[in-house]
């Protein structure tokens, strides 16, 4: 009987390496139905499954074999592998390490276990196990495929060492996709995104269903504004991965960046549906959710925006507890700001709310936001980062502050105006006003914060700015601090645009040039929101998806009654916009 079968197993081997799947388990059942224990023919029944694709059933097989036999290496590495195409990356990493553990001298396992160790995030052990797969042999391709990949983690995805191990495994392996991702991952890194694309798109070539190598992709063209395709890209992973809670996230930051708001909700639905507790997909949501109007529960999602990695890097130790919304009247509230000028700029409306409440409220802002924030009425005391803290209960981020507040749509305070700048400080504007020509003053400022991922959408540059004078009695005065002064100094004719910048210290300076004009005309910048803050006259250009804090609809805004929105009717058309802008001058 040992004979038959080992002739049987000789030919479902046979078999199986023509390719032969189906004659193959033949064979391996004839074995099965006589020998029901024998460990080879159930292993390799297994590795049959695995290749049709049926992965919970070949883990099954081959776990039997292992019950079976439990010192072949060959059947712990093959159910790392079946673990590995099904995305179990603990259970891989148990099962490479019992076949190192039973063959250490096998080199193709400890490239095996480094793979498994990157899937599971230990970068350090994973460059141990590569080290070692090439001291054993030193021109393993797999092993400097996983060197590579632990040394971008370890170190930047375009430190020199990991990209020339890359390279050294596609020397060895032209069809190693996994290298091609690692080496288009560097391009991106260092700018070159067409580079990078094409690399991305080659590993795609050679394994279609690298789902890694489809959201990469996906990555790049969501930072080159090409929404569509990103969402294309997204799709196809998750076409062969239903179940990737990080692509359907990024899927739903780019449709809701192309302005598919609903579709943007559903892919972030499904996102935290799979990782309730991830940061970065709960903040996301917040923004989607407040852009909708729905505040209660935007706000309560956009408070996970202070787990996420990049405010983690921000975040700063408090003497005293966060407030938690509880009746805050007899408290010493710490409000501190968090983000951007502009934001401050918003948001600081809330404290005299709080102070109406019975908070006595200690307001923390950058130095430079001093002379207006002092005219914030329930303001106790005024402090700049880096201040000494002293007779506090209790602290909370201004944007924090409209959640902890309740605000819906219909509630948001909008007693504007709510800042003023120094009475000193005005009459130095006004006398500096005598001397610009006569005619209506319009403020301009045609960039936002360089330092926003998305400035170059809703910034139209300084010329359909320009295009304004075209029409009499227009005197435009720049508002735009930053490097506004060296793009004026470019133009052929320096008379076309008052540039004043130069003599604006602080905030309260902007604030009492402002108060000696007509109008504001603005990206989404601070300018913008101090214009609204001051109750002037403002019309504020958008780009087509414009941020959270405008809605998705509509040329009015709860948060500044004296402002105009005006709302690219497609994307990139600044054209259409200052159209409507020159007709509302008139």
């Amino acid at each position: 009987m040992t004979a038959v079968i080992t002739e049987v197993l000789k030919n479902g081997i046979a078999a199986h390496q023509a390719g032969d799947l189906d004659r193959a388990a033949e064979f391996y059942n004839e074995i099965l139905g006589e020998a029901p224990e024998h460990a080879d023919a159930t292993h390799l029944m297994g590795l049959v499954h695995f290749q049709r694709g049926q992965n919970d059933v070949a883990a099954t097989m081959i776990r039997a074999a292992i019950n079976l036999d439990p010192k072949v290496p060959l059947y712990h590495a093959n159910l790392g592998r079946v673990f590995m195409a099904s995305r179990d990356d603990a259970g891989a990493l148990v099962a490479f390490r019992e076949a190192v553990l039973l063959e250490p001298e096998n080199a193709p396992l400890h490239a095996d276990l480094a793979g498994a160790m990157l899937r599971c995030g230990d970068a350090e052990e994973a460059r141990v196990y590569a080290n070692t797969a090439l001291e054993l042999l030193p021109d393993l391709a797999e092993a400097h495929l996983n060197l590579g990949l632990s040394l971008q983690t370890l170190y930047g995805p375009a430190f020199n060492d990991a990209v020339q191990a890359l390279q050294r495994a596609i020397e060895l392996n032209p069809v190693l996709a996994g290298a091609y991702l690692g080496l288009g991952v560097a391009l991106h890194e260092q700018g070159e995104h067409e580079a990078a694309e094409r690399t991305y798109a080659h590993a795609l070539s050679l394994d279609p269903s690298f789902i890694e190598a489809h959201c990469n992709l996906g990555n790049l063209k969501r930072a080159e504004c090409a929404f569509k395709e990103a969402a294309q890209h997204y799709g196809a992973a998750l076409k062969l991965d239903n179940n990737q809670a990080v692509v359907w996230g990024n899927l739903g930051v780019v449709l809701q960046e192309a302005g598919d708001l609903d579709e943007a909700l559903a892919a972030y639905g499904r996102a935290i549906l799979l990782d309730p507790e991830n940061a970065e997909m709960r903040r996301n949501r917040g923004i989607a959710l407040l852009a909708a109007g729905r505040f209660v529960e935007g706000w309560s999602d956009y408070e996970y925006r202070l787990d996420t990695e990049r405010f983690q890097i921000l975040a700063r130790e408090w003497p005293v507890p966060k407030w938690n919304g509880r009746d805050p009247d007899g408290l010493r509230i710490l409000v501190h700001a968090e983000q951007g000028y502009g934001d401050t700029l918003q948001f600081c409306r809330y404290v005299p709310m709080l102070s109406k409440l019975g908070a006595r409220v200690t307001v923390e802002c950058a130095d430079s936001l001093m002379p207006v924030m002092r005219s914030l009425n329930g303001v106790q005391a005024l402090i700049t980062p880096g201040d000494e803290l002293s007779d506090i209960d209790c602290n909370i981020s201004l944007m924090s502050l409209p959640g902890a507040l309740g605000t819906t749509l219909e509630t948001i305070p909008c007693d504007a105006p709510y800042l003023t700048s120094p009475a000193v400080v005005q009459k130095k504007w006004a006398e500096i006003a005598q001397d610009w020509p006569a005619g209506k003053r319009v403020g301009v400022a045609w960039r936002g914060s360089p330092e926003h991922p998305r400035d170059a959408l809703r910034s139209p540059g300084l010329q359909p700015f320009l295009d304004l004078i075209e029409q009499d009695n227009i005197v435009l005065v720049s508002l735009q601090k930053d490097g506004g002064g060296q793009e004026l100094a470019a133009l052929d004719d320096r008379s076309q645009v008052i540039d004043p910048t130069h003599m604006i210290n602080d905030f309260g300076d902007t604030a009492a040039l402002i108060e000696t004009l007509d109008v504001v005309i603005s990206c989404d910048s601070a300018p913008l929101h101090l214009s609204g803050a001051l109750g002037k006259r403002t019309i504020a250009v958008l780009p087509h998806v414009a941020e959270w804090r405008w809605g998705r609809d509509g040329d009015t805004t709860p948060w500044y009654p004296s402002m105009t929105l005006v709302r690219q009717p497609k994307a990139g058309d600044w054209h259409a916009v200052f159209d409507v802008v020159k007709k509302a001058l008139r």
